[in-house]
């Protein structure tokens, strides 16, 4: 039996240093930019004509598209809503006509903390690690900000839509509001190459004043195979609810798709598709979209490919996390002669390899291109999407904002936070559990 005051001795320890670091002067503000189809979209109509009579043609209000689980109940009116057209003799891009669309609550949580605001519990993404935040003493928009996106822009359009402009005056107000501490970028999948692509593009005499750090978590550095398989046959990015070729008519479509593709100078001469007739490597990505017709991707392909490849060095720090142990597509079969402009059936084979189950492990792994400021750190057994909600991903996040990273006192606070952690191995599992209630409110 340990004494009472040992335990005592324990709580006052840990409440000394909870206190230490989580004082806000130490605390960097943290900007949220969520991945591809993590951002909430919602929609305004205004419209003359609708695909189907059961469509709306007209609300007053903006309502929730992406992903309101009602509105894909009526893919036909969904997908319609979402299409995106490009004009090559401009190189702008336009909504459907008669939709307005947009991110909600740019600069709140709301945009990203669930994927379908209606239905958090069912449909979390950013909700694990916001928690984790305002445990910490954050709080929405005083120095926890979301930066949702149009996921379906590369980044030229997001430039066209006004959204680097916002995001660079969000970051200001984050760092003013905060006695001039720099902020932290934290960024999930395609949110880090939309971050990348802004940090690419700004003074570094604005990053040394601004930008404190950048965390990347699951960082498709150079692609990800699976992006070939959404403009091919759909891919519904794990989401049950939604069938796998769903959608396919955005995915085959959106600028986002090519930005994702696999780079050559990582894949080189590996096949990655094959049909009966042909084989396309990272090199044949053009040809690809032009073998299935996919006219629009193809027109944006070589102008949106080269905005984040090949990867430029940072002056900032970058922190890679990401995730390893999960089988990733490394190729795909389809059982067609060759591709025409009719959507194939599901690849008859799927070849895997290493990776988050998402983003192949030789993409996580090109951080290294960044420069000497970047650092890998590698979760074992943690999913591309399952990263987020992770209790070692999250302690390692809260550890990089507050500065403390590294610190002896908080890797002990992050033992002690796990139920089978510090305390445990030192004192055995019926010791731990007294422990717990009488620390647990500084934990």
């Amino acid at each position: 039996m340990v004494p009472g005051w040992i335990i005592l001795l324990v709580s006052v320890l840990l409440c000394s240093f909870e206190s230490t670091l989580a004082d806000p002067a130490l605390r960097s503000p943290v900007i949220l930019v969520p991945g591809l189809a993590g951002s909430v979209l919602e929609g305004k109509l205004n419209r003359t004509e609708a695909p189907a009579w059961y469509c709306a043609k007209k609300t007053d209000n903006f309502r929730v598209l992406w992903l309101s689980l009602s509105e894909a109940s009526r893919p036909t009116c969904l997908l319609d809503e979402l299409a995106l057209f490009y004009n090559e003799t401009t190189g702008r891009y336009r909504n459907q006509t008669g939709v307005e669309i947009r991110a909600l609550d740019f600069g709140g949580l709301g945009g990203v903390d669930a994927l379908d605001p209606g239905l958090p519990r069912l449909t979390p993404l950013y909700s694990g690690l916001t928690k984790a935040f305002k445990d910490e003493g954050y709080k929405e928009r005083k120095d926890l900000f979301g930066a949702p996106y149009d996921f379906r822009l590369a980044g030229d359009g997001l430039e066209q839509v006004g959204y680097y402009k916002n995001l660079t005056a969000l970051i200001e107000h984050a760092v003013d509001s905060n006695d001039g501490r720099q902020a932290t970028i934290v960024a999930h999948s395609l949110g880090c190459l939309v971050s990348l692509y802004f940090i690419t593009q700004q003074p570094s005499e604005w990053l040394q004043k601004h930008v404190n750090s950048f965390v990347a978590i699951s960082a498709p550095w150079a692609g990800s195979i699976t992006a070939l398989k959404g403009s091919i046959s759909g891919d519904n990015f794990d989401i049950p609810v939604i069938p796998q070729n769903l959608l396919r008519p955005v995915q085959s479509t959106a600028p986002s798709g090519p930005w994702l593709f696999p780079t050559p100078d990582q894949w080189m001469d590996d096949v990655l598709v094959t049909t009966d007739e042909k084989n396309y490597t990272a090199n044949d990505a053009l040809q690809l979209l032009k073998d299935l017709n996919l006219t629009q991707q193809a027109a944006v392909y070589p102008k949106v490919h080269d905005l984040t490849y090949p990867l430029l060095q940072v002056d900032i720090r970058v922190h890679c996390l990401y995730g390893t142990g999960q089988d990733t597509d490394e190729g795909y079969v389809y059982a067609v002669p060759h591709f025409n402009a009719s959507a194939p059936p599901p690849p008859k084979e799927v070849r895997t390899g290493l990776g988050d189950g998402t983003v192949n492990l030789r993409s996580l792994e090109a951080c290294t291109a960044l420069g000497e400021t970047a650092t890998l750190k590698s979760f074992h057994g943690a999913s591309h999407m399952g990263i987020l909600s992770d209790d070692r991903l999250i302690d390692e996040v809260i550890q990089i904002v507050k500065g403390s990273k590294s610190g002896a006192w908080t890797d002990l606070k992050s033992r002690v936070r796990k139920p089978w952690g510090f305390l445990q191995q030192l004192w055995g599992v019926d010791v731990y559990r007294g422990v717990s209630k009488a620390a647990s409110w500084v934990l």
